[in-house]
């Protein structure tokens, strides 16, 4: 074999054995700390996009799917730190509960009925959130819903329904939004996209899910490249298990989408034993809207937090870099743009990893 290659896939082993370690039942805590001991290097192509908010008060954001859930904890957090806050929803029902959790007639909080898979309302919605509180700084899309369906046994009233949600919202919410921020260029300006852990990983009974999820981290990825030198940040929310109304989503089905037969209710897992604070699972909301509020301020292009899953995103990682096999020595024009990092594609990648490198001790009030 080439010697650039045999050494470059010499690094790489070395790097794998973090990642093996894993695979082969290490818990994450070691998982973590094995990986960052033996982390490759990466190419220096620059910094990453700097933060363009540092700070929260009196910005105004929009979160779509805020009544409840993470969409709720997003909101509150960022109302802990002096945002105002449009809790956008399907319909009102859930409102008056979402409201208790603010002060009464709070000035800084209010609600909006929308349907996000009304391509030509959104439009319509943005004037009159600007009408009523100013142009918005923060847009979260967070809107979601799921159901317990494979790729090849849901219907396409399933995939119609879930892309429309899942992926076609945070499109038009881009879309819509991205444009009227660009247009403010000395305004700190950002977008969020709540994704899942099955938007980076397959394996649930859920595949239509996690294929829109996987679209829409794509999405967030693709912006951050579209973005990176503008005044707009860009993260996506990989959230693992959370206390959220997800189970629930069949009550929000549009009727032109419904099945003729109803899905059966989801199988509650059997419960475990709680570790507590932070690593309770089902998170709680707040927290894990505390965690987006730090990375809107830090910038961070992907938002974990459940970290445990590092043993799967490590194994799909390697599966991918060990499936990268030269069945023959690399040509020498070749070896000279892999030198000049001409196939990292981007160079998003290796600034986030730097960045993310250089602030990995974090200060996060409630966590």
């Amino acid at each position: 074999m080439d010697e650039h290659i045999l050494n470059r896939r010499q690094m790489l082993g070395g790097v794998a054995v973090a990642g093996a370690a894993s695979v082969l039942g290490q818990s994450p805590a070691q998982s973590a700390q094995s990986s960052q001991a033996a982390e490759p290097a990466i190419p220096d192509m620059g910094a990453a996009q700097a933060p363009p908010i540092k700070d929260l008060k009196d910005k105004i954001a929009y979160i779509t799917g805020g009544s409840s859930g993470i969409g709720l904890g997003i909101a509150r957090a960022l109302h802990e730190r002096g945002a105002k806050v449009i809790l956008g929803n399907l319909d009102d029902r859930q409102f008056a509960d979402a409201l208790k959790m603010f002060p009464p007639g709070d000035p800084r909080v209010a609600t909006v009925i929308h349907n996000v898979m009304e391509r030509d309302a959104w439009e319509a919605k943005a004037d009159e959130i600007e009408k009523k509180f100013g142009p918005v700084h923060i847009l979260v899309n967070n809107a979601g819903v799921g159901v317990q369906a494979g790729v090849l046994n849901g219907t396409y009233n399933d995939w119609d329904w879930l892309m429309g949600v899942n992926l076609w919202g945070p499109i038009y919410g881009v879309k819509t939004f991205a444009p009227r921020m660009k247009s403010r260029p000395g305004e700190g300006c950002h977008i969020v996209t709540t994704t899942s852990t099955s938007g980076v990983l397959v394996g649930l009974p859920n595949g239509i899910y996690a294929v829109t999820k996987f679209a829409a981290t794509g999405l967030m990825e693709q912006l951050r490249a579209d973005l990176r030198e503008t005044n707009i940040g860009t993260s996506a929310l990989i959230p693992g298990i959370t206390q959220t109304n997800i189970a629930q989503s069949e009550s929000h089905r549009p009727e032109s989408l419904r099945n003729t037969q109803p899905y059966a209710p989801r199988t509650q897992a059997a419960p475990r034993a709680d570790p507590g604070g932070f690593w309770s699972r089902p998170q709680d909301p707040i927290v894990v809207g505390r965690l987006v509020v730090n990375g809107i301020l830090n910038n961070d292009l992907f938002i974990f937090p459940a970290p445990e899953y590092r043993q799967g995103v490590e194994a799909r990682a390697y599966a991918m870099l060990d499936s990268m096999v030269a069945f023959a020595p690399v040509p020498a024009n070749i070896q000279a743009g892999i030198d000049a990092n001409r196939y990292l594609f981007t160079p998003l990648y290796a600034q986030e990893v730097k960045h993310r490198r250089a602030t990995r001790r974090r200060n996060i009030p409630g966590i």
